[in-house]
């Protein structure tokens, strides 16, 4: 998808929390669809690993579309900061990023630009 993003639905960091949450004390890692800017959805890859220090998808079982704009994933601690590993990730998942972590809320969570810098998405609600 080649528009900017913009926004995210509220269900969608609803939804990102819970499975963070699920996954608890494991990492959760999906892969973030959007349209008309705004992500509105998310997929989790076959074959995505989740793991105690990070979690791995098969980058060959992603759609061949541009539906894929960014990650989100989940750290267990209290830092939604993002690590050299997942600097490395960003750079090649699309250009919006999102890193919750405990408490897996709707103020817990920060989004990424591939380069790290964080960037403001808009929260919108479901369409």
């Amino acid at each position: 998808m080649n528009k900017r993003i913009r926004a995210i639905e509220l269900d969608m960091i609803d939804s990102i929390n819970a499975s963070a949450r699920s996954c608890f004390p494991q990492e959760f890692l999906c892969v973030l669809n959007a349209e008309d800017g705004i992500i509105d959805g998310f997929m989790i890859l076959p074959g995505t690993v989740f793991g105690d220090t990070h979690s791995t998808i098969l980058p060959w079982m992603a759609p061949h579309d541009l539906s894929i704009v960014g990650s989100a994933h989940s750290h267990p601690g209290h830092s939604n900061e993002p690590s050299d590993a997942d600097l490395n990730f960003f750079s090649n998942y699309g250009g919006v990023h999102i890193i919750t972590c405990l408490p897996f809320d709707r103020k817990s969570w920060r989004a990424y630009d591939p380069l790290g810098r964080e960037i403001k998405l808009d929260i919108v609600d479901s369409i």
